[in-house]
């Protein structure tokens, strides 16, 4: 699902218990973020997904939400490798941040 930022702000004094920065080919960065168990990515007017320049960016737009828990989801490189064999575990890495 997604959520625009404007409908975020009626969130205000909700509780983000997970918010995920997903780096989009580690050249920019998109948030996804769960509420009530409900996961959304955050969205423009244009109900594209906004897009940050950095993952501090993407946090500093989170600043005035209680988020619990803030991970930074990096690209993986040997995913574009070519030749290389599929991965049997779906373990995505994830950074504290």
């Amino acid at each position: 699902m997604h959520m625009n930022d404007s409908e975020l702000k009626s969130h205000k004094h909700d509780t983000i218990s997970s918010l995920e920065i997903v780096s989009m080919e580690g050249r920019y960065y998109m948030a996804r973020f769960y509420l009530d168990g409900q996961g959304y990515v955050l969205t423009n007017s244009d109900d594209k997904p906004m897009m940050f320049s950095g993952a501090s960016a993407a946090r500093e737009h989170f600043q005035n939400y209680h988020v619990a828990s803030t991970e930074v989801i990096p690209p993986t490189g040997t995913d574009e490798m070519i030749g290389m064999p599929d991965a049997d575990d779906d373990e995505t890495m994830r950074v504290p941040l």
